[in-house]
């Protein structure tokens, strides 16, 4: 099978070579059908010169009989513009000067008579005639051709050569569509070449230029901005992940190591060896714990677009979210309490978002102290749902805040580690709100403790960006 060569076998080569063939055929066919019907010639108001000229002509032949059809036709001075031809009446040829826009009236009076004195209009010249004269005893009829003295920029056209008027169309349209297949290329080939560059490994590349284009490849490349945008996001969210993941790990099994190292010595007692114990079996949970938070973060990642979105009755959803946070909120003697301002219905993924706010309110039960209470509030302002829920912990500095969410962050490590958490709490939790198109943020109150703060869309759809 034929193949043509890879420079042949681009876009642009392709949109050049179809272009132009289109326009060549199109330059072509129209040229063809104007031919057959533009009309050629037409009879118009003989002009006085012309029969003024035409009798000077006569009179001079008359005065001075021409012996042949050359002297004939040299009787008019050599005045640019201005021909004769001869017609010989029996064998209808016709003699006239060798240019080439005398060739249409030569083949009009090979193919017409005319018995008496016309004007014939052509494209170039007006031919008057015709007067009878006799050349060495043969019947001629002569004929006056006067060029128009203002040209048409069509006649200038015609004037060229056969090769030039081909060449010309065709070289202006090559140009031109050189310069339509390079504005669609060019932006193509940018994209290519950025898409290379970011499987290369180069997450932060991206067409600035091109998405300023108002049209479909503009929109191209502002898709290419967003999804590589989304994926460089991602990545490095992945890639923090791992190695937060990788520091975490360290810490317990380093200390997992100790404890069954102190439990394998020689001559140890039975209270020493079942403190060991413990405590592996303590660093071993935390293990477990802290495997399953990250397999959760994982997998609540890569299922946000299967979300099952339902109706959801928030009073409900946080009242049974209390119940069981209040089993834990027990061993502290502290009260979780629910106060809604009216009924609140969404569409929502249930799952999602009681494992969010389960994640919160056990965060806000370990910080908060002994003997406290833990308040959830549910309002509703403008197009959102509000849910706060306070703690009466010793709050969080400030400069701390806008981190509560990022994974394996923690404010106080002594305090977490005595709590047993893995710091991913708030960054599931997180994952799960913004799947829901909303918001979570964090403040201090003004006495003590932190309040986080949740907003929900009343119209909730699955085209979050995380």
């Amino acid at each position: 099978m034929f193949k043509l060569p890879s420079k042949f076998s681009s876009i642009g080569a392709k949109l050049f070579i179809y272009f132009w063939l289109i326009v060549i055929l199109t330059i072509g066919i129209t040229r063809l059908v104007s031919e057959q019907f533009r009309t050629k010639s037409f009879i118009i108001p003989t002009h006085h010169s012309d029969i003024d000229r035409m009798e000077r002509v006569k009179q001079q032949l008359t005065l001075t009989p021409a012996a042949t059809t050359e002297k004939v036709l040299s009787v008019l001075s050599k005045k640019q513009g201005r021909e004769l031809l001869l017609k010989n009446a029996r064998t209808n040829e016709v003699l006239s000067s060798d240019r080439w826009q005398i060739a249409s009236l030569e083949e009009f009076l090979t193919e017409n008579n005319l018995d008496s004195i016309t004007t014939i209009k052509f494209e170039f010249y007006r031919m008057t005639g015709p007067i009878a004269i006799d050349i060495a005893g043969t019947p001629y009829q002569l004929y006056l051709a006067s060029r128009d003295r203002k040209p048409r920029f069509g006649s200038i056209i015609q004037r060229m050569p056969t090769w030039l008027r081909i060449a010309i169309p065709i070289i202006i349209s090559s140009f031109l569509l050189w310069l339509l297949t390079r504005s669609l290329t060019k932006p193509l080939i940018a994209m290519q070449k950025a898409a290379a560059r970011f499987g290369d490994g180069e997450f932060s590349t991206r067409i600035p230029l091109i998405a300023q284009r108002n049209d479909e490849i503009g929109a191209c490349a502002v898709s290419f901005n967003l999804m590589a945008e989304k994926l460089e996001q991602n990545i490095g969210s992945h890639q923090r992940l791992m190695a937060d993941v990788s520091h975490e790990l360290r810490s317990p099994m380093t200390r997992l190591q100790i404890a069954l190292g102190l439990a394998q010595q020689d001559n140890i007692t039975e209270a020493l060896l079942h403190k060991h114990l413990q405590r592996c079996e303590l660093e071993i949970t935390r293990l477990d714990d802290m495997i399953s938070n990250v397999l959760s973060l994982s997998r609540l990642e890569n299922t946000i677009s299967q979300m099952e979105l339902m109706s959801v009755d928030l009073n409900q959803l946080l009242s049974l979210c209390i119940e069981d946070a209040q089993y834990i909120a027990n061993e502290k003697s502290i009260s979780v309490c629910f106060e809604s301002q009216g009924p609140a219905l969404l569409q929502a993924d249930p799952n999602l978002l009681s494992s969010a706010i389960n994640n919160i309110l056990i965060n806000a039960i370990n910080y908060s102290h002994n003997n406290h209470q833990v308040s959830v509030n549910l309002s509703k302002k403008s197009a959102n749902y509000i849910i706060e829920i306070i703690d009466t912990g010793t709050g969080v500095p400030a400069d701390d805040l806008p981190k509560l969410f990022e994974p394996f962050y923690r404010v106080a490590q002594a305090r977490d580690r005595a709590t047993g958490g893995t710091g991913l709490g708030m960054a599931i939790a997180k994952q799960a709100i913004v799947a829901h198109n909303g918001n979570i943020s964090a403040q201090n109150n003004n006495q003590n403790g932190l309040t986080v703060i949740i907003e929900l869309p009343l119209e909730i759809s699955k085209n979050s960006e995380l």
